[in-house]
């Protein structure tokens, strides 16, 4: 079936569902809560994700231009204050090892989810899955 049909039906659906359902929607798109937001912010975030997932995101060109225009202003927030990255709420931290792919995802309490547990630290994640004592940053290449 073609994916403009497969979208189309998929974007008509989200206004027949609660608000509840689209909440749980955006958590399985975007892989965390979508906080405090009205329900009409909420479906257009929810519409933008699907054609992105459907019809392709941003080119590498354009997505360059962008960051061109961002670095030429100083109120993007680009420059990172401190050395070490930011771990920002919901972000995923993506790990190859040993040919498998490992996925972390950073909960709202600043803690680290992985394969359904969660754990205090990257340390404790990157134990878990090498069954030895690792730097956690280094490990999963964030510091």
């Amino acid at each position: 079936m073609d994916k403009k049909i497969i979208l189309e039906r998929k974007l008509s659906q989200i206004d027949d569902l609660t608000g509840t359902e689209q909440k749980e929607m955006f958590f399985d798109l975007f892989g965390f809560e979508c906080g405090l937001s009205n329900g009409k912010n909420i479906k257009k975030r929810l519409f933008a994700k699907l054609q992105e997932i459907y019809l392709g995101g941003i080119s590498e060109s354009d997505r360059l231009v962008l960051r061109k225009i961002a670095e030429a202003d100083d109120r993007a927030n680009l420059k990172q204050t401190d050395k070490s990255r930011q771990m920002i709420q919901g972000a995923r931290i993506v790990k190859e090892w040993k040919g498998k792919i490992y996925t972390v995802i950073i909960t709202a309490d600043g803690r680290y989810e992985y394969d359904g547990e969660v754990y205090r630290s990257l340390s404790a994640v990157a134990d878990k899955i090498t069954g030895t004592h690792w730097n956690g940053k280094k490990f999963f290449g964030v510091k």
